[in-house]
């Protein structure tokens, strides 16, 4: 008898503790500093789902824009696996570390490729009302591969990078 009890108090926490669980759905506009070869604009959307503990887990895609050089076009689109820790500032106001994976696949005229990497940073948000927030987050991306390049029979090793400083700005609902 006492485990079922043990037992039902548990899912009777585990209840309340989702109760208290946020969704977030949100857009992101943004820039990548990855180098010369691309282009630093883009758009994306995010999923967020935070517990009041502080806790957050983030999904997030972005479409970075195409840039044509030498009449070929190459762009860049990422998907983020992002954990944050949510640090009351003042009533409405958070800032928070940022740590996650990211995974970058390439678009264009060329050969598409795909690329794992870490990314860390912090972030700040601000409630405007109950179910709307606004955020600023400045991170860090690492991703690197090297590809082995055939030119009309000329081999060579080439590195493929998008790493460098990110900062995007957003807007969510909060359900």
């Amino acid at each position: 008898m006492k485990k079922i009890m043990m037992i039902a108090a548990m899912m009777l926490l585990s209840v309340g503790a989702f109760a208290q669980a946020r969704f977030s759905l949100g857009a992101n506009a943004g820039m990548a500093f990855y180098g010369d070869d691309y282009n630093p604009f883009g758009i994306g959307a995010k999923l967020q789902y935070g517990a009041e503990a502080g806790l957050r887990s983030e999904l997030a895609y972005n479409y970075w824009f195409a840039k044509e050089e030498a009449g070929v076009k190459a762009g860049v689109m990422d998907i983020d696996v992002n954990l944050q820790y949510l640090i009351p500032v003042s009533d409405g106001l958070n800032v928070y570390p940022i740590v996650g994976t990211n995974l970058a696949i390439t678009h264009g005229d060329g050969d598409s490729d795909t690329l794992f990497g870490f990314q860390g940073g912090f972030g700040i948000e601000y409630y405007l009302s109950n179910n709307v927030k606004v955020n600023l987050d400045a991170k860090y991306q690492y991703n690197k591969k090297s590809v082995d390049v055939n030119i009309e029979g000329f081999k060579f090793s080439q590195d493929l990078k998008f790493d460098g400083p990110v900062i995007q700005a957003g807007i969510s609902y909060v359900f």
